[in-house]
């Protein structure tokens, strides 16, 4: 359900309907706000990292992204099988993180989208 209509709904039972009806409407709409919340945490996090590496490229933060796409991935690895080794020899090697171009155009190879431009899954 939509916000507006959940919102409207919620509004709609308040006096007229079991409160139970109201309190189920609101369960979903913390359900809302809390993914909504997941969502720009993650978003926080991925602009704090590129904030970082757009001062200085900082390899250990390469290597966190890295980290994070292997462990990611490995959530759905029966589809992922090459990517996720292509990442996890390239985290052992610790090679392509050493330069911005090298880590993009790796990233960009491996995975088929830009590291530090909007992607979603």
């Amino acid at each position: 359900m939509k916000r507006q209509d959940l919102l409207l709904a919620m509004k709609a039972s308040v006096g007229t309907k079991d409160p139970i009806v109201f309190f189920n409407q609101m369960v979903d709409a913390l359900g809302l706000l809390f993914d909504r919340i997941d969502v720009l945490e993650d978003e926080l996090k991925r602009v704090k990292t590129n904030s970082a590496l757009a001062i200085k490229w900082e390899p250990k933060i390469a290597l966190d992204m890295l980290a994070e796409q292997i462990k990611n991935l490995r959530e759905d690895k029966d589809n992922y099988f090459h990517e996720l080794v292509s990442l996890k020899v390239a985290f052992g090697e610790n090679k392509v993180t050493q330069s911005y171009d090298q880590f993009c155009q790796f990233w960009l190879e491996t995975l088929g989208w830009h590291p530090f431009l909007d992607y979603t899954k």
